[in-house]
Parts: structure tokens; C-alpha cells; sequence
């Protein structure tokens, strides 16, 4: 994107008089190509795509909006979403990082905490989102386990199966693990959850606190939450001793971690690839 368009993606976003003053060409996951720009007036995030993606922009957006509401901790403020020429972008505040505070874990695990004590009668939310790039479906349901199967693992099973991706045997695993999930995971409240918490979507702050990025928001069990931070690593276990000092697992847990990280694991599989099937296989043996 050039800076003719970046200019009026902040004149509509902003205002016209707002300068770009300069402009970086930054990290930001392997769907967008993301910007950080300083202008006149501030600092500014913007993530840019094909005009195809103006709904996951949107979405987003109102994730942000929501996981400010509900979480105790620092989250960029979104600015606008909207469309250019043949591009999709969204604006949001640039969170400039530093180095981890003395208590950087322990404050993350009491807002988590925090943030998943704050519940409703039904796990869903109010409109289907997304995972990465992939749709997200959100209906809601009374039963967890049912949200599970139905909205979280069922559609990563159809999609690879017709992306031609899913080995027979496999799938025929995966529908008997659904077929038997009141066996594993345990009734729990819904729970706020920020939707896609790993390591990639967490920063540190100017003052050295948590931030929390890329939102995908959801009332599901909060331990599907917990499960993802295990699966590719990088959370100190100051963070989960904290928050289960804070608000206590059920006894366990740790047995089920494995059962919920199928779809994240499902999700890669069709973002990224067969190399996510060893672990697929690895979790399926082992409840099966």
C-alpha cells in the first residue's frame, strides 16, 4: 500500500488535516500487511487487506470495543474500519512496547481472571467472527458441549475435509471423539473469553503491563482459554498461579487441556497445513 492510500485511510479515519509524518512497515501475523504510522497529531496501527476482508476488520473492531469492556487490562482502542479503493483496513491506537514489569505475569493472570468471572446464561455471542481468517461461528447454545462440537470443531472438520487436507481415518476419529465428548470436558459457566490467546497476541505495554491484541471474542469455558496458552508455550507459570489463586479450576483440568487444543490445532491444519496432523493424531490416541 502506498502512502497516497495510507493518507486517506487516515483522513477518513481521523480528519483531513491529519500529516503522515512517517511510516513502518511492521510484523503483524501472516494475513495483513500492518503499518505503523506517525503523524502529526499521534501514533497509529493500521492493518491493511483486500477489500474482500472488510468484515473481518469490522469484527474485529468490535472485539476490541468488547474486550475493553470486560478485561482489566490494557487493550489498543480502535479508531475505524472501512474500505479504500480495492483495500480493507482497520485504525487503531499504536501500543508502543517496552519491557515486562516486575509483576507482568501476575497482573495478566488476575485480568484474566477478572475478565472470565463476567458471565452470561448461554455460551455464543452475538455475531459469528473469525479465527485468524477463517469464519468463526458463534450461535448459542446452553450446552458447552455442544458449542464445542458444533461450532468450534465440526466446521474445522468439514473444512478440511473438503479442502482434501483430512485423512479418512482421521476424520472418523475426530466425529467419534465428538460423539463422546460429555465423557471428557465438564459443565462450567460461560466465561468471556478473548477468543485466540496465545503468545503472538499478547504485548507488553509502554509501562510494562500486559496488552492484549487480535481479539475473537466469545462466551465459551474458560478452559479452552487456559489450554491455548499451553499449546505453543510462552506464559510464565506465574500467570496460571495467579490465576487459579484468583479464581480456582476445577479439579483436572490439566487432563482436558489436550481434548480443547484439537481446535486450535484444526484451525492451523487449515490455515497452515498437513504438518498439524502429527499433533492431531498424538490427542486423538490418546482419548480414544
Amino acid at each position: 500500500m502506498n502512502m497516497d492510500q495510507l493518507t486517506k485511510i487516515l483522513r477518513q479515519s481521523i480528519g483531513n488535516s491529519i500529516q503522515i509524518l512517517s511510516c513502518d512497515l511492521v510484523g503483524g501475523g501472516c494475513i495483513n500487511q500492518c503499518y505503523h504510522l506517525v503523524t502529526d497529531d499521534r501514533a497509529y496501527f493500521v492493518k491493511c487487506n483486500e477489500r474482500s476482508y472488510l468484515d473481518m476488520f469490522e469484527k474485529e473492531h468490535e472485539a476490541l470495543v468488547a474486550l475493553a469492556a470486560h478485561a482489566n487490562l490494557l487493550i489498543p482502542k480502535p479508531i475505524n474500519s472501512g474500505k479504500v479503493e480495492n483495500d480493507s483496513y482497520l485504525v487503531m491506537e499504536f501500543i508502543e512496547s517496552s519491557s515486562q514489569s516486575t509483576y507482568y505475569w501476575e497482573r495478566l493472570g488476575e485480568g484474566l481472571a477478572g475478565m472470565h468471572r463476567q458471565t452470561k446464561n448461554l455460551f455464543g455471542w452475538e455475531t459469528d467472527n473469525y479465527i485468524g481468517r477463517l469464519p468463526q461461528s458463534n450461535k448459542w447454545h446452553q450446552s458447552w458441549t455442544k458449542y464445542f462440537v458444533q461450532e468450534r470443531l465440526r466446521p474445522q472438520i468439514k473444512l478440511a475435509r473438503d479442502s482434501r487436507i483430512l485423512p479418512p481415518d482421521v476424520q472418523i476419529d475426530l466425529e467419534k471423539l465428538c460423539g463422546r465428548m460429555d465423557q471428557y470436558i465438564v459443565p462450567g459457566l460461560p466465561a468471556f473469553l478473548h477468543g485466540d490467546l496465545w503468545s503472538g497476541n499478547l504485548m507488553t505495554g509502554p509501562l510494562g503491563e500486559p496488552c492484549l491484541v487480535d481479539p475473537s471474542v466469545y462466551y465459551g469455558h474458560r478452559e479452552i482459554e487456559l489450554a491455548f496458552t499451553r499449546l505453543f508455550g510462552g506464559f510464565d507459570e506465574r500467570f496460571y498461579q495467579t490465576y487459579n489463586q484468583c479464581y480456582p479450576l476445577e479439579a483436572g483440568f490439566q487432563q482436558r487441556f489436550d481434548i480443547y487444543n484439537i481446535y486450535p490445532l484444526l484451525v492451523h491444519l487449515n490455515l497452515f497445513g498437513r504438518s498439524y496432523l502429527s499433533d492431531i493424531r498424538q490427542i486423538l490416541r490418546k482419548y480414544l
